[in-house]
């Protein structure tokens, strides 16, 4: 393992045990830009493990050239207990097999208790400003005390990351497009990345929306909507970079996408000042950015196979059918063939696939539509 690597020891949860989370540091500690990147807090994610596999020796080069002009932290694997989470010879990482939880879910929502200890603390210049925030959202993740395996590895996971610069969390769907999830992220930077990385779907939230489940992604940027909402008038900025990437789907792994994959991320670094070089010229953007609550989720209304008559990428209209639920015991009745369909105009992003079983209430697509829809208003853009 290079010496740039650390192994840091989780809690055990059985005697004679012990899980270990790989950390690669890359450039100066407390440089900035500060960079934070992670795979597979759903362990059976491997897309964007793929994509770190062929960014990491990029990194490792650009530090030898000395061209790493902050500090980056990669984690490949966020999640060593889901890596373990087999059944039946299946992998099952997205939730914890004790507790039954998510294990993007739940992590620390330390915004009120720093809007609390900044108050009167505020002056007028900017960087001191940030330097106070992250100083105390460090201390708030430390002093948390968790209680079992998974808050244990959320916590180790959230100290590394929550006074980065640029927090990126690399997942995928089964069976989908590359998007992003961009939250109330500044629109320049994603803009950036969303033409970097090559997304045929970006959401954005609105300024002011405070998440509502507090996701990887959502624990390092609700502190500082809360900041804002609490103090708006404050020398602060008012939200951070904290992205989540949905490469493809899980059975996208290739070493050709991998390698197309952490060098578009390279490039972005380049571009957002995290490691000298040229960039070369922004690419055309595959999408415009489309708002979170615009996220068209289809659920399935009743059991039975999966067809789909819409392919993941393609743009589907209002009223059009994604995909028929099939009753596999009778093909004579008027009702064996339920569509399921788009309420919104926009992208299909993921989807399950053809053949699989569903049951009442299960996730069938995403759509990315170019305007709010009423019905999800609050509604986060991944329900499951």
């Amino acid at each position: 393992m290079p010496s740039r690597a650390t192994r840091v020891p989780l809690l055990s949860n059985s005697p004679g045990t012990q899980r270990f989370l790989t950390v690669y540091r890359f450039g100066t500690a407390g440089a900035r830009p500060k960079v934070y990147m992670q795979a597979a807090i759903h362990a059976n994610e491997l897309p964007g493990v793929m994509a770190l596999h062929h960014l990491l020796p990029m990194l490792d080069a650009a530090e030898k050239d000395g061209k790493i002009k902050g500090e980056i932290i990669v984690v490949p694997t966020a999640n060593p207990v889901g890596l373990s989470q087999h059944l039946y010879n299946n992998h099952l990482g997205r939730y914890d097999f004790n507790l039954r939880e998510n294990y993007n879910r739940n992590f620390l929502d330390i915004g009120d208790a720093v809007v609390a200890k900044v108050k009167g603390k505020l002056g007028k210049d900017p960087a001191q400003n940030v330097a106070l925030v992250r100083k105390l959202m460090l201390k708030e993740v430390a002093a948390f005390q968790p209680p079992n395996e998974p808050q244990f590895l959320k916590k180790v996971l959230m100290a590394m990351s929550v006074d980065a610069d640029y927090v990126i969390d690399l997942h995928c769907d089964t069976h989908s497009s590359l998007h992003l999830f961009a939250g109330a992220s500044p629109r320049d930077a994603v803009e950036d990345m969303s033409a970097d990385i090559g997304s045929v779907a970006t959401t954005v939230g609105r300024p002011d929306a405070i998440p509502g489940i507090m996701s990887f992604s959502a624990c390092n940027m609700a502190p500082w909507l809360k900041l804002a909402k609490a103090y708006p008038d404050a020398a602060l900025p008012k939200s951070t970079f904290s992205v989540t990437i949905e490469y493809r789907g899980q059975a996208d792994v290739s070493h050709a996408l991998g390698r197309s994959d952490g060098a578009n991320l390279f490039r972005f670094l380049q571009r957002r000042g995290a490691i000298g070089g040229d960039p070369g010229p922004l690419p055309k953007a595959k999408c415009k950015l489309t708002p979170s609550w615009g996220m068209d989720v289809g659920y399935a209304p009743k059991p039975g196979m999966l067809v789909y008559v819409k392919d993941r990428g393609a743009k589907v209209k209002a009223g059009e059918t994604v995909c028929e639920i099939i009753d596999p015991l009778d093909p004579f009745a008027a009702d064996c063939r339920t569509p399921v369909k788009a309420v919104g105009t926009g992208v299909l992003v993921s989807r399950r696939r053809d053949g699989q079983l569903t049951y009442p209430g299960q996730v069938v697509f995403r759509m990315a539509c170019d305007k709010e829809l009423p019905h999800r208003i609050g509604k986060p853009g991944t329900d499951d």
